[in-house]
């Protein structure tokens, strides 16, 4: 339960923090409209550990309905705790409860903004039958496209409502209420529920591939993204000349994606426990990390464009500098490898041909990711502040430089003689 709360799947946080990010660039607050509680005592602390870690209750069996209810207070440290996991201490939220209605507000700090600026999102949830519709939304104090608010709710909903587990959410005066029922693998189907009808059974038929080639291999073996990338555009390439090379590759992209972040592709639909491939460690360049930072960039390039994925490197290297695990420009090359790899993969039915037949000609690490020899990691934000500024100093824009090189220069990226 503590995962399903926490997020839907890998790519929804990620979509939801592009918004956000995307937005700012021109909806920008000089203040936050929620400022941190002073007030959570360490008893409430205890608590909030004690419910993610027993909800849902132990001995539950796949079926088994599950409900909690919760105070407005509880839903609110819930709510900073989980929120606290992928922004650190640089977001807030909270929600006030109202019968038959919620209002939710969330302030999110821009890393190492020497401004303090903030992206201040407001949104109400009302009962809607069993699931709540978003109402209201604004940004900034702005009203958000109509469009943008609706597709956003219009997918969660969508996807959510295809596992068939959330049976009723009630909004009342000081209490939450919900009935599900308990699947394991609930992250999965929601997770896969955000990918349209039509391309889901091109995503589970390369999870199949991926699932074949892997069940042989020792639980916990690593394997190379290398591997994984050649085995299943190999497969792409395979397919007849009626299929479409750009979903194909799409399709290929969000798997692998999906699995290097721990949540593979699930039929929402399939009611029956299907066993998935073991998540074994995928490494580039002997990391882990980065394969997650290539895969993960190329997966938002075939959602929502290069921009979203670019502006999530940026994000995630500035919040890691900023009491993480430091900036990494080794990072920053494998999100922009990532994104190359999907605007070549994707660009049209000719480019998406010609990646297939590359990478079914045989695949090396050098291929697609460049050497992250003599690329500072590691930084803190003074650190960073002091040897790059910021994105548009000289010295940011030539280390980017230099890492775009690298890429241009690997075999997968080159120009068709």
């Amino acid at each position: 339960m503590r995962r399903v709360i926490s997020t839907f799947s890998w790519l929804v946080v990620l979509t939801i923090i592009a918004v956000l990010t995307v937005g700012s660039m021109m909806l920008l607050d000089h203040e936050p409209l929620i400022n941190q509680d002073q007030t959570v005592t360490p008893a409430e602390r205890a608590w909030v550990k004690q419910w993610l870690a027993n909800n849902p209750p132990r001995r539950k069996r796949i079926g088994d309905a599950v409900s909690f209810n919760l105070s407005e207070r509880q839903t609110n440290l819930i709510a900073n705790t989980l929120l606290t996991q992928f922004v650190q201490d640089r977001g807030r939220v909270a929600v006030q409860l109202e019968p038959q209605r919620a209002q939710v507000t969330i302030s999110l700090a821009l890393p190492w903004d020497p401004n303090d600026s903030f992206v201040n999102l407001a949104f109400d949830l009302v009962e809607n039958g069993a699931l709540p519709k978003i109402d209201n939304a604004r940004l900034a104090g702005l009203p958000m496209p109509s469009a943008l608010v609706q597709m956003l709710a219009d997918r969660a909903l969508a996807a959510i409502e295809s596992t068939q587990s959330i049976q009723h959410v009630s909004l009342q005066h000081d209490q939450l209420a919900v009935n599900y029922l308990w699947r394991p693998d609930l992250l999965e189907r929601i997770g896969s529920g955000f990918v349209a009808d039509a391309a889901l059974p091109t995503l589970l038929r390369y999870q199949r591939d991926l699932s074949a080639a892997l069940v042989t291999l020792r639980r916990g073996r690593p394997v190379q993204l290398a591997d994984l990338l050649k085995l299943l555009f190999t497969k792409a390439a395979e397919q007849p000349d009626s299929a479409d090379p750009v979903a194909e590759n799409r399709a290929v992209i969000l798997v692998l994606a999906a699995y290097v972040n721990g949540h593979p592709i699930r039929d929402p639909a399939d009611t029956k426990a299907t066993r998935l491939p073991y998540a074994h460690p995928v490494l580039l360049r002997q990391r882990q990390d980065l394969g997650q930072h290539f895969m993960t960039s190329a997966a938002l390039v075939t959602q929502g464009g290069d921009t979203f994925s670019g502006m999530i490197g940026w994000y995630k290297e500035m919040s890691d500098a900023n009491g993480g695990s430091g900036f990494s420009f080794a990072d920053m090359s494998a999100n922009r490898a990532g994104i190359r790899l999907a605007q070549r993969a994707t660009a049209s039915p000719d480019s998406a041909r010609q990646v297939q037949q590359r990478i079914a000609a045989g695949l090396t690490e050098d291929d697609f990711m460049p050497v992250i020899d003599g690329l500072p990691e590691g930084m803190d934000q003074q650190a960073f502040a002091a040897n790059f500024g910021n994105q548009n100093n000289v010295v940011y824009q030539k280390m980017i430089q230099l890492i775009d090189e690298r890429i241009n220069a690997a075999r997968l990226f080159r120009p068709t003689p």
